[in-house]
């Protein structure tokens, strides 16, 4: 059974136990690898989305940010601190971030500039929210319907979404793809809509050669692994790299249901696994 988990949150941004806790959880499971891949989400309007007021009820509120500078001091110090836990722990322990891909004039480069003043040792990208084409202002996917009522424009808002990853999977930034049908828990997004989008996505990882996930995480939340079946057998042709993730925010979440996964892709001959390498 895979052996190492890289979709993992602490305190730092939305989880709910500390760093040291999930590595002590690590070693009682057995792992060989945690990567810590904490929440990097900033845009510059953040508090003009209508989305706000909620996004600042939630516990990990402080992951909203509308600056990369301060962003980028957050996550140099976390990853001291990280560098100093390494010695107590018997396993290899990275540092990386779960990437929010906004597409307004000057993001890109700013996140690029991150990057080099932060110098982690990997990048995923995971979107969580849904903006109008010129990306002014993000919208908790939760609230799509409460803020867009007009159902053809929520159309245009998912359907710009999967777009969006596919962008983010083609800029070869990242190093792998997080939960990517995270929005079906969207009215109106199921499991085989927007099928023409998630296509161009999954035609654009099997082109870079990116790897995407399989999420327990689903499992949790409605039963259903990330991604759906229909697009776990589009993945599987198109030879798309892939590993398991728990996308866990808590010590009990930890390597949750990765033996359940790992029968599902032996069942389904998936042999195309991937594991980052960095040392």
């Amino acid at each position: 059974m895979q052996n190492f988990s890289y979709h993992t949150h602490t305190l730092f941004s939305d989880g709910r136990n500390a760093a040291e806790e999930m590595l002590e959880q690590a070693v009682k499971c057995g792992l060989a690898e945690v990567g810590f891949s904490e929440h990097l989400v900033v845009h510059k309007n953040f508090k003009q989305s209508p989305s706000w007021s909620k996004l600042q009820a939630y516990h990990g509120a402080h992951i909203y940010r509308t600056d990369f500078a301060e962003a980028a001091e957050a996550f140099a110090n976390y990853k001291a601190k990280i560098e100093k836990l390494k010695k107590s722990y018997p396993l290899k322990i990275f540092v990386g971030a779960e990437v929010d891909f906004f597409t307004y004039d000057g993001w890109l480069e700013e996140f690029k500039n991150f990057r080099k003043q932060t110098n982690l040792d990997y990048y995923i990208t995971g979107n969580h929210f849904l903006f109008p084409e010129n990306c002014e202002y993000p919208i908790d996917a939760d609230e799509l319907t409460k803020h867009i009522p007009n159902p053809s424009q929520q159309k245009d808002f998912l359907r710009r979404h999967f777009l969006t990853i596919k962008k983010a999977a083609a800029s070869g930034l990242f190093d792998f793809v997080a939960h990517i049908d995270y929005m079906r828990r969207v009215p109106g997004c199921n499991d085989e809509s927007f099928m023409p989008e998630k296509e161009q996505l999954l035609q654009t990882l099997a082109k870079n050669n990116i790897p995407a996930e399989l999420s327990t995480k689903g499992l949790r939340k409605d039963g259903h692994y990330y991604p759906a079946p229909i697009l776990l057998q589009k993945m599987h042709m198109l030879n798309i790299p892939i590993l398991i993730s728990d996308d866990a925010h808590r010590t009990s979440e930890l390597c949750r249901n990765f033996a359940d996964a790992e029968r599902l892709l032996q069942s389904l001959e998936y042999k195309n696994r991937w594991k980052l390498n960095k040392f």
